[in-house]
């Protein structure tokens, strides 16, 4: 047994893949969660609008230690579209079919406005955060989200022809703390 748990934690330390973005540059308090904006852009040149959906999971809010976590991600990349969902980082893409979702920002608006986020956090492995979701807090949060989600969107397409991707290459993994 302890060979089989030091081949596992090996494994788990060497080979998963994560990821963990930044939280954003604008961010939305709704609850218990918040949603982070941001316009991301990769070495490769493909980038977008990022709304990113953090939750407080460890910890106290206002206190010393507290351990901010990404549920979900939504990369509205103009070439490779796709969500991240859950738990703990790990980088599980699922890419947008777009001859079914041809505008990806769209379908996720139209999501949070149908009231799917309470399914969609469950589903990335987060149950409790799920069920303490304050639906009416959310839906005083999502339009104003919406509209600095859509300027941002708007943004990119004038800086670079393509929606919501800035300029410059951002970092892709949060830097240390």
């Amino acid at each position: 047994l302890p060979e089989v748990e030091e081949c596992a934690r090996q494994l788990y330390a060497t080979k998963r893949n994560t990821v963990k973005h930044n939280r954003g540059t604008h961010i939305f308090e709704a609850g218990n969660i918040r949603f982070g904006l941001e316009m991301r852009r990769l070495p490769m040149g493909d980038g977008g609008l990022a709304i990113h959906v953090l939750a407080d999971i460890g910890g106290t809010p206002g206190k010393h230690y507290t351990e901010e976590t990404e549920l979900l991600a939504f990369d509205h990349f103009w070439n490779g579209a796709h969500s991240h969902y859950g738990p703990r980082n790990k980088n599980h893409r699922i890419y947008w079919d777009r001859t079914l979702v041809e505008n990806p920002l769209a379908w996720t608006l139209e999501q949070f406005d149908n009231g799917k986020l309470r399914a969609m956090i469950e589903r990335a492995g987060y149950p409790g955060v799920a069920a303490d979701l304050d639906e009416a807090r959310i839906r005083e949060v999502l339009p104003a989200m919406k509209k600095q989600a859509l300027a941002m969107w708007e943004e990119g397409e004038r800086l670079t022809g393509h929606p919501g991707l800035p300029l410059e290459p951002t970092p892709n993994l949060a830097a240390a703390e």
